[in-house]
């Protein structure tokens, strides 16, 4: 019975539709529908194909990096909400699971100094705080890591800055309080 379960699922998705499974799960699905992530998750696990996962965390990625690199950003609230479920559905992908958000794929230190200095604020911290909220089920990530606890500092010390928005003050007091 084990044996025709597993191929019956390597013959609902083959690799060749890997890239475009991916690429519709994050951009039509993950980016839109927050509350179906616990599902879409749920999908994911199922299948069990290690090179789609690898695939999905790849255009989560790819596509983060799009909107973060978007001068639209700064006055679109509906792009500043897909970036924020991204940022929920990578932080689940990755640091719930207890596998880092590597510096090569997303510099997260860097994005918000870098959005501090490019007025991106509006749109960064709450992504990144979506990310790390994550951390308090991770076994490897949680507080007081000091991976998370480095970010969190730097998150904390924009807090502190006397012209901060109060929606950016209150996205970093819900991560605060999460963790």
């Amino acid at each position: 019975r084990r044996q025709r379960q597993m191929c019956i699922r390597d013959r609902m998705i083959t690799e060749d539709y890997y890239g475009w499974f991916s690429q519709y799960l994050v951009v039509k699905r993950a980016s839109i529908e927050p509350n179906f992530h616990g599902l879409y998750h749920e999908l994911l696990d199922k299948l069990a194909l290690p090179k789609l996962n690898k695939e999905v965390l790849k255009a989560t990625y790819a596509n983060a990096k799009i909107l973060l690199g978007s001068d639209k950003i700064k006055s679109s609230s509906s792009e500043r909400s897909l970036l924020k479920n991204l940022g929920l559905w990578l932080g689940a992908m990755t640091l719930k699971r207890s596998k880092p958000v590597l510096y090569k794929d997303l510099a997260l230190k860097e994005l918000i100094i870098d959005a501090f200095r490019s007025g991106k604020m509006i749109a960064v911290i709450p992504f990144v705080s979506k990310i790390l909220e994550s951390a308090r089920d991770s076994k490897v990530f949680r507080p007081p890591n000091p991976w998370t606890m480095g970010i969190v500092a730097l998150i904390s010390e924009i807090y502190h800055k006397p012209d901060l928005k109060l929606n950016l003050k209150f996205e970093i007091e819900v991560l605060a309080k999460t963790l």
